[in-house]
């Protein structure tokens, strides 16, 4: 999913020590150690591994989620996304397919869809069709121009 650079300057307080990559993961592994089922703590430390690239990895916990929670739409579209990271693009695409059709209208699976579709796929026709489809659900979209911006790009480029 798309997600925010991680800046810990911006939220911790000013005396907070400096925690790296290893100790956060050491930190959770120690959290999970004592709650291994809870949903809540294995997104997180999933969307943690996501964001430091470790598809793989955070691909399996976002799966463990869904093994307790199925209906979770946010989890099976990160799932989703890390498989597709992973080289694993038919079954992120099966992932993305079972959240749409739990619900068609769920912005963040069409938002990773649509980039799916366009990067992976260079399909502008179908990139263009699921852009629209995210004006109709909500045109206040904070995404869209960016979204946009991506889909005339890359129509520039099939031009050339």
């Amino acid at each position: 999913m798309s997600r925010p650079a991680l800046n810990a300057s911006s939220s911790t307080p000013q005396n907070h020590p400096e925690v790296t990559n290893e100790q956060m993961i050491a930190l959770f592994k120690q959290a999970l150690e004592k709650n291994p089922n809870q949903p809540e703590l294995m997104t997180r430390y999933a969307n943690f591994l996501f964001d430091l690239g470790k598809y793989s990895e955070a691909a399996v916990l976002f799966q463990k989620v869904l093994v307790l929670q199925p209906n979770d739409l946010n989890v099976r579209t990160d799932m989703a996304t890390a498989l597709w990271n992973t080289g694993q693009r038919e079954k992120a695409m099966d992932e993305y397919r079972k959240a749409l059709a739990a619900n068609p209208n769920h912005m963040p699976t069409l938002h990773n869809l649509f980039v799916a579709v366009l990067d992976g796929d260079h399909n502008t026709k179908a990139a263009a069709d699921i852009l629209k489809k995210m004006e109709e659900i909500d045109p206040k979209y904070s995404d869209l121009p960016a979204l946009k911006k991506r889909l005339a790009e890359e129509g520039g480029k099939a031009v050339k």
